[in-house]
């Protein structure tokens, strides 16, 4: 039996988000204590991990409709799915978005602060996402416990 991809690869873009929001955050509270561009490559790495964990979940979610799980369990997996989406192209967005910005304002502070409120907003979502993927491991058994 191959070991499924997914659940290995999810946990980079939850702890790269959360660490570029946080990094970022501290940029802005304390700007000599780290550079501008440290939340911005970890958004960049980030949005690389997670369309690989994308790709790797609609392998598994194909799996798990050959299963034959229960109406309620594939309406979460749906779910789950979705949130995956806006996750990963709100990352390639707010990415290519935040490079374009950064280079053409390269001191404006007002970028940083909206940057800071993308973060917080795509960690929120990031957020749900992991709820949704626990409980469809943990309460309705999909996938790896």
């Amino acid at each position: 039996m191959p070991l499924p991809l997914h659940p290995a690869i999810v946990h980079f873009p939850i702890a790269l988000i959360t660490a570029a929001l946080i990094l970022h955050g501290i940029q802005l509270w304390k700007p000599n204590w780290l550079g501008r561009v440290v939340g911005l490559w970890l958004m960049g790495l980030s949005t690389i991990f997670s369309i690989a964990a994308v790709l790797a979940g609609q392998k598994e979610a194909a799996k798990a409709g050959e299963i034959g799980y229960p109406t309620e369990t594939l309406i979460l997996i749906e779910r789950h799915e979705t949130l995956g989406n806006i996750v990963v192209w709100g990352s390639i967005v707010f990415f290519i978005g935040w490079v374009y910005l950064f280079f053409k304002y390269k001191n404006d502070i007002r970028l940083d602060r909206l940057a800071l409120a993308f973060l917080l907003l795509l960690f929120m979502i990031v957020t749900v996402s992991a709820y949704t993927g626990g409980q469809l491991v943990y309460i309705h058994g999909v996938g790896p416990p």
